[in-house]
């Protein structure tokens, strides 16, 4: 299943690229492209290619659980429609596999090559934060938590998801509740274009924040200095310079740095 949002000129190669990941796995399987507030021709280009089309809202979100309740399959598998990938086995067959063979319920793509914005994500805010207050996570979700290239059985898929782009984390935490065997999958090189998006670290915090307070993880008192830590993480990822000729190294302090702050704040707050 193919979330899209004014995907005219790519959806056509996405939807090419799933069917041969179905025929890798020698399985009966469907391609659907859930049109999300498209303006453009993506609707048209799916269907031309040989996909069953949805029409959702606007929104990830909203195309996320239109698709997945058309889809008639026992698994689900989620890719993007504008992401190029570059391994030698279909990334649909990657991330199917292992649950077609018992070992896992549900998969997310730990995508080896990442740009600089989603590794400050993980290891700025995601790592410190659901290490502490949700360490049983970080062993199953491999280094790209939030990837849209994921698959599950049917029944692990959320009903309701937030509308926006913050539904990949919202996914990740419900598999953590909800699947048995949750396991990343190592894949290989891809591309995909780089959308900026300034709000979605903060939605992603507050996300996190409320499900670990929901479980009683974090008290509710807790939440002001949380926030307080997070303005200081997203500050420093902010004051990235693009020309910083040691990427790596800056990564390493944002971890150290932020778990460090983070274990501090939370101590004092709990005296």
């Amino acid at each position: 299943m193919l979330p899209a949002h004014n995907e005219e000129s790519t959806v056509a190669a996405a939807v090419t690229a799933a069917r041969q990941g179905i025929s890798a796995l020698g399985v009966e399987g469907e391609v659907i492209v859930s049109a999300s507030g498209c303006t453009d021709r993506t609707a048209e280009v799916a269907k031309d290619s040989g996909a069953s089309v949805v029409i959702a809202g606007k929104g990830k979100g909203e195309a996320i659980v239109q698709g997945v309740k058309s889809a008639a399959g026992e698994i689900v598998c989620l890719m993007d429609a504008d992401l190029e990938y570059y391994g030698e086995t279909p990334l649909v067959a990657l991330l199917v596999d292992p649950i077609l063979r018992g070992i896992a319920d549900a998969t997310i793509s730990n995508l080896y090559w990442r740009p600089i914005y989603p590794d400050q994500w993980l290891n700025g805010f995601f790592a410190p934060l659901a290490g502490l207050f949700l360490p049983e996570i970080l062993p199953k979700v491999g280094s790209t938590p939030w990837s849209g290239q994921r698959a599950a059985r049917r029944d692990l898929w959320p009903k309701v998801l937030p509308a926006g782009f913050t539904s990949d984390l919202a996914i990740t935490l419900h598999w953590n509740e909800h699947a048995s065997r949750l396991r990343s999958v190592l894949a290989d090189d891809w591309f995909n274009p780089i959308r900026p998006k300034p709000e979605l670290l903060a939605q992603d915090f507050r996300l996190l924040v409320e499900h670990a307070i929901g479980r009683g993880r974090i008290p509710v008192g807790l939440k002001p200095d949380l926030e307080a830590w997070f303005s200081r993480i997203e500050a420093i990822i902010d004051g990235y310079d693009e020309n910083d000729p040691d990427p790596m190294g800056f990564e390493k302090n944002l971890l150290e740095t932020s778990v460090r702050e983070l274990r501090l704040r939370v101590a004092r707050a709990m005296q």
